[in-house]
């Protein structure tokens, strides 16, 4: 009697803590996967700008010039810049660096966009992120702190590239493996970029500051290369694009800054997870809504929507004995 007794203390205790840690990531799962859906309409904003500009690096160089303006002011208005710089003595050189994988991420979004729809290209950054937010916590790059490898969340990453491929697949036309591959790379380092806000915000106490280095960094970095590809003159003049398609850089200072304040308490991979589920269902109803000329949506490409969920309760379920 008294070790089944201990037993089901052990199961008492073993559930009232699950269901402790369900609560206390409800809000913060909520906010990635409203995020992802951001992200994939920022995809879409951003390639019909780059379409409407005839340049790709123009349009993400826009996105980021812009976000940094709203980020500026309002990192004044609220004084968050000189309360982070008291906090200044704290921060490692790489977390300045996030802002280079935001910019591979719009660049990648206005490029590819355009050529192989929304969904499939959220899909495309799942190989990335998902593979790069397990070596991320692998190492212990997230504030999060680090997590080991499980089963689970191996076969979660698994999983989230097995929808890839299936989408792919199933395209219409050819699905371009160059401009995967690209989204591949940028998802990766969408990854490290989170690990890096993440820290930026934890160091400072101020995320508005961390979504302003990282709109800053990305800026620089984008305006360059838009520089030696355009000479920062669109070819089709900049009153070609109609007013909605200069709204990416506003998305993404909102998807930017949730980020920047959930890493801290999911960790790189399951809020990279959410963020992809997000993306997945955003760039579907994308695709349903405006898709690519000479694409529709498939049986593939639902299937690998769903297997994004798929892979986000899996690896879910290896989070906790991961930590």
């Amino acid at each position: 009697m008294g070790v089944a007794q201990a037993r089901s203390q052990r199961r008492s205790r073993r559930l009232s803590t699950t269901v402790a840690t369900a609560r206390s990531t409800a809000a913060p799962t909520v906010a990635a996967l409203l995020t992802g859906a951001g992200i994939a309409v920022q995809s879409y904003v951003n390639g019909r700008l780059g379409r409407s500009l005839g340049s790709g690096e123009l349009a993400a160089a826009y996105n980021n010039v812009s976000g940094l303006a709203v980020l500026g002011a309002i990192a004044v208005a609220t004084g968050a810049w000189p309360r982070a710089m008291r906090h200044w003595r704290g921060v490692r050189p790489w977390y300045l660096l996030g802002g280079l994988g935001g910019a591979l991420m719009v660049t990648a979004g206005a490029i590819a966009a355009p050529e192989i729809g929304v969904a499939l290209l959220s899909l495309a950054l799942v190989c990335g992120q998902s593979s790069g937010s397990l070596v991320a916590d692998r190492a212990g790059l997230s504030p999060a702190g680090r997590r080991d490898l499980t089963a689970p969340r191996v076969i979660g990453v698994l999983i989230a590239v097995c929808a890839v491929a299936i989408s792919a697949l199933g395209a219409h036309s050819d699905p371009q493996a160059g401009l995967i591959a690209l989204a591949i790379v940028a998802g990766a380092a969408m990854a490290l970029q989170q690990a890096a806000n993440g820290h930026l915000a934890a160091t400072t106490g101020e995320p508005i500051f961390a979504s302003t280095v990282n709109f800053l960094v990305g800026a620089i970095a984008l305006v360059i290369a838009a520089a030696i590809a355009t000479g920062l003159t669109p070819s089709h003049g900049w009153s070609a694009a109609p007013a909605p398609e200069y709204l990416g850089g506003l998305i993404g200072v909102v998807a930017a800054t949730s980020m920047a304040i959930v890493v801290s308490r999911l960790g790189v991979l399951r809020l990279m997870l959410a963020v992809i589920a997000g993306q997945a269902v955003g760039g579907l109803v994308v695709d349903l809504i405006a898709p690519v000329p000479g694409e529709t949506v498939t049986a593939a490409t639902v299937a690998g929507v769903a297997l994004t969920f798929v892979a986000v309760l899996v690896s879910a379920r290896g989070d906790q004995g991961a930590r």
